[in-house]
């Protein structure tokens, strides 16, 4: 047989989603990958079972339905202070990775290299990689979510295209600051790159923290693509709807990427995720709160452990360090995790380029139901027995 494309050759299943599929032989729960767990609200239901009755299932535009572009366009502005054309600027993707994958492939040469902030969400490395596309790492440092800009600026070469922000972020919970981002973006400017920012986590911000859109700062709009969609904020990650918007020469080509690669997003699906922008305040103030519940008790509960945990300012994640708990590696965690208590994580090399510099994290997810959050934490709570901490040192 012909061998396999060169791309191809060095693809692993992600450390993320292979936390699922070992979860899923025991039958344990999954607090690795977003999977997010809650109901769709009834009022978006309802509208898909009418886009469906009604055969609304024809191909879509390859941008997408125009209503629900139009739809977005007001979203943009009222929420992200963004204004963007429906029709030459937003482009809806199969999902925000189909997003990033069309953004990729319409920015960036066999190469080229793009700036990530690490740790990094994974997918945007790996893909990257996939079309050839060099990266280089800045720190986010675990013990405040600072970055040094200095260090941003160092890291730009002759190669550089782009840089990649993601705010709400994964894997660490951080919130990028209106003064960062701006730093960012002046840094941007002055190399003339460009922007790629991934705002899947937006409406999930903490107490004392706010969600800004560097395309909403400055004159950063001309440079900057931002990417959103439905799944983590209306509990729909399989429906696999996302979008992007920016300026029309970028939005355009990834446009006829799309059509190439998707043709285009579900058609009834599309039409029912209007009814979700219309979704009332306090929609989003009722998820917010669930979350903020869920972080206090999971940071709560991992500490009193052993784990040591910088506290999320957004998104629902975060990355615990276990070094006082006497694991050798992230997998040893992850591996002892899942076997003594049957609690599914993701080892935190899976967010570095250098694997050994997550050796000794792990990353938690609590985007599930508030019932199996609390029974994930009870069964974590075995380790604080000394019988079982002894022999974790001991292994």
């Amino acid at each position: 047989m012909k061998p396999l494309s060169e791309k191809s050759k060095g693809l692993r299943q992600s450390g993320i989603r292979a936390a699922s599929v070992r979860c899923a032989e025991v039958g344990g729960i999954n607090l690795g990958q977003g999977v997010c767990d809650l109901p769709i609200d009834d009022a978006i239901k309802q509208a898909a079972f009418a886009a469906i009755e009604q055969d609304k299932s024809m191909y879509s535009a390859c941008e997408g339905a125009f209503a629900l572009r139009q739809r977005l366009a007001k979203k943009l502005k009222d929420f992200n202070y963004c204004d963007v054309d429906p029709a030459k600027e937003l482009l809806i993707t199969h999902g925000s990775t189909g997003a990033f994958v069309c953004a990729v492939n319409t920015l960036c040469n066999t190469g080229d290299e793009v700036i990530l902030f690490e740790p990094f969400y994974g997918y945007h490395k790996n893909i990257l990689g996939l079309h050839h596309v060099g990266v280089r790492t800045v720190a986010i440092d675990l013990n405040d979510f600072s970055i040094d800009l200095n260090a941003l600026d160092n890291a730009i070469s002759a190669k550089t295209k782009a840089i990649v922000i993601c705010t709400p972020n994964n894997p660490t919970g951080k919130v990028y600051s209106r003064e960062e981002l701006e730093a960012i973006g002046d840094i941007a400017k002055r190399h003339d790159l460009w922007l790629i920012t991934d705002e899947i986590y937006e409406y999930i911000t903490y107490p004392g923290y706010e969600h800004v859109s560097i395309a909403s700062l400055k004159d950063f709009k001309e440079r900057t693509l931002t990417i959103s969609g439905f799944s983590k904020t209306y509990n729909m990650t399989g429906w696999r709807l996302g979008y992007v918007s920016g300026p029309e020469v970028v939005i355009e080509k990834m446009a006829l990427i799309q059509d190439l690669l998707y043709v285009c997003p579900a058609t009834p699906l599309q039409h029912a995720v209007i009814a979700a922008l219309d979704m009332d305040e306090n929609y989003y103030n009722t998820m917010t709160e669930g979350y903020l519940q869920k972080r206090d008790q999971v940071v709560a509960t991992l500490r009193d452990i052993g784990f040591q945990v910088t506290e999320p300012q957004g998104a629902y994640y975060l990355l615990a360090d276990f070094r006082k708990l006497g694991w050798h590696s992230a997998q040893d965690a992850v591996d002892d995790l899942l076997e003594k208590t049957k609690v599914a994580t993701v080892a935190g090399s899976a967010f570095y380029q250098r694997t050994s510099q997550g050796q000794h994290l792990i990353r938690f997810c609590y985007a599930l139901q508030q019932k199996k959050v609390s029974q994930a934490l009870a069964l974590l709570k075995v380790l604080q027995t000394p019988a079982t901490l002894c022999e974790s040192l001991a292994s």
